[in-house]
């Protein structure tokens, strides 16, 4: 039976060379790293300027800029009577309820709603029916359908326990309330269970 030990190999002064030219080129390599535009001539935003007439570096917001934060407070878009966040809930829907809302509430609830409410509101959605626990809320439950729909706006706005927030997702506010009007129709008829 034959021994076979492992032998370290020495560095050849070749494999020195090597590596020596390697991270010469890198260091060389790296001194193209510059900061120009971190550096470059800008004003700050409250400098003063000679180049415009005002005298200010800072330029007003263009006509009709919405600054971040700076959103609608009415109830239409927070669902709260007054637009406070401490308000009641609006008790209604605040938008005319049409055969076009309605549609376009199914077409969003189809999107958005129906992975984990189900199709027709039961809360037994393909994503998470059966084996999600808790199970999302069926829509036919009295106290969802006891819901002010102002309510039924800040849980599709904000999310409420395992739900998260779908502000993001449905960017306008007519079409959550298209949501809430089409699953006002759909508790008229309760599936059968």
């Amino acid at each position: 039976m034959s021994r076979i030990t492992a032998h370290r190999r020495r560095p050849t002064p070749a494999g020195f060379a090597k590596f020596a030219v390697a991270a010469c080129c890198l260091l060389w390599f790296t001194t193209a790293c510059h900061l120009e535009m971190y550096d470059q001539p800008k004003y700050k935003p409250l400098q003063q300027s000679d180049f415009f007439a005002d005298g200010a570096a800072q330029r007003p917001l263009v006509e009709h800029t919405v600054a971040r934060g700076a959103t609608r407070l009415d109830e239409a878009a927070t669902g709260r009577v007054g637009g406070m966040p401490e308000g009641a809930y609006v008790p209604s829907n605040p938008l005319t309820v049409t055969p076009e809302l309605l549609s376009r509430g199914e077409e969003r609830f189809a999107i958005y709603c129906a992975v984990c409410h189900g199709r027709v509101g039961n809360g037994k959605g393909s994503a998470v029916y059966p084996q999600f626990n808790p199970r999302p809320a069926s829509f036919y439950d009295p106290r969802i359908v006891a819901m002010p729909d102002g309510e039924l706006f800040d849980v599709i706005s904000n999310g409420r326990r395992n739900m998260y927030g779908y502000r993001s997702r449905i960017q306008t506010v007519e079409d959550r309330w298209a949501i809430i009007a089409y699953i006002r129709e759909l508790q008229k008829n309760p599936p059968a269970e």
